[in-house]
């Protein structure tokens, strides 16, 4: 979420006439504002409030948007819903949404964070029913933020890949008990789960398949830099990202969310038939041509713009 986000305010620093803010609300463990790379065009506020003192948050959230006054304000998360509810400040709100509204903390939030906010925006619509009843609601996707790549993978490697925060709504563990179940067959053939990597693209193309078994997705955006880099995908049909990403049996197998033995008999075909994955592997890079960053960026500024 942190990357997209960072992405998202480059782009519009270095693409439009806006001035784009930073603000962060909780006292940093350490001096760094992000992991990822900052335009020098971004305006960084900080309020450093020490963890969980909530209305010292509240308060001085509340005078530095009104001191502000910007033309949007846009919030994320629990802290974000919570913000919008609590802020005297009458400008416009922006709530983006990058995970399943069933799975946040704080479900009473949710209600009063929609009749405040003027719009929510979410990457998916099968996550935009939950906000029907706000004012406005967008769907607009994540982008592919990976460089122009011109090379396909080697589709005769015999690796799977994976990429993903080792937490529970991954479900790593029944990916490997999948794996677990059918590696004794293929002995030539290695699963790589990567957790913690500093080079994707490296990981990517470490592989010929690509799969997934997420309990839910905000949007599932390894997914499309799986298909940018040519591997053909397989994952679950969790909510709410995988559906409106790959179409199954073209770009890769969406797999009912209950159906292990489907997901191995799918995952097991792609092994045994590398014209098949170069086949996927093919269409997947040319499907993810809608997540192109211009694209849906403009969508954005379009919406900052003529809201």
């Amino acid at each position: 979420m942190e990357r997209i986000i960072i992405d998202k305010m480059n782009w519009l620093a270095e693409n439009t006439d806006h001035e784009i803010i930073l603000m962060t609300i909780w006292e940093l463990e350490d001096s760094k504002i992000s992991a990822f790379p900052l335009s020098s065009k971004v305006k960084i506020i900080e309020l450093n409030i020490p963890k969980r003192l909530y209305p010292l948050a509240i308060w001085k959230f509340d005078r530095a948007v009104k001191k502000l006054n910007p033309d949007w304000c846009i919030i994320f998360h629990a802290m974000g819903a919570l913000l919008s509810i609590c802020t005297t400040w009458k400008g416009k709100l922006l709530y983006e949404s990058h995970t399943p509204l069933f799975s946040m903390n704080h479900q009473w939030l949710y209600p009063l964070m929609m009749r405040r906010v003027h719009m929510v925006v979410c990457l998916t619509n099968g996550d935009a029913i939950n906000f029907s009843k706000a004012k406005r609601v967008a769907v607009i996707p994540n982008f592919c933020s990976l460089p122009s790549l011109n090379s396909d993978p080697d589709y005769d490697l015999k690796q799977i890949v994976s990429l993903g925060r080792d937490c529970k709504e991954k479900n790593f563990p029944r990916m490997e008990r999948i794996w677990a179940s059918i590696s004794k067959e293929y002995p030539d053939w290695h699963l790589a789960i990567h957790h913690d990597t500093t080079d994707v693209i490296k990981a990517y193309y470490s592989g010929s398949i690509f799969i997934m078994t997420s309990r839910f997705e905000g949007f599932g955006l390894v997914l499309i830099e799986a298909m940018q880099c040519g591997l053909p995908c397989i994952a679950f049909d969790c909510p709410y990202g995988p559906r409106e990403i790959i179409k199954d049996g073209e770009n890769g197998f969406l797999i009912p969310y209950d159906d292990d033995a489907l997901f191995i008999e799918k995952l097991t075909y792609l092994m045994e038939h590398p014209e098949e994955r170069e086949r996927m592997g093919t269409a997947a890079k040319k499907s993810v041509a809608r997540y192109d960053k211009f694209q849906i960026m403009s969508q954005w500024k379009s919406l900052l713009t003529n809201p």
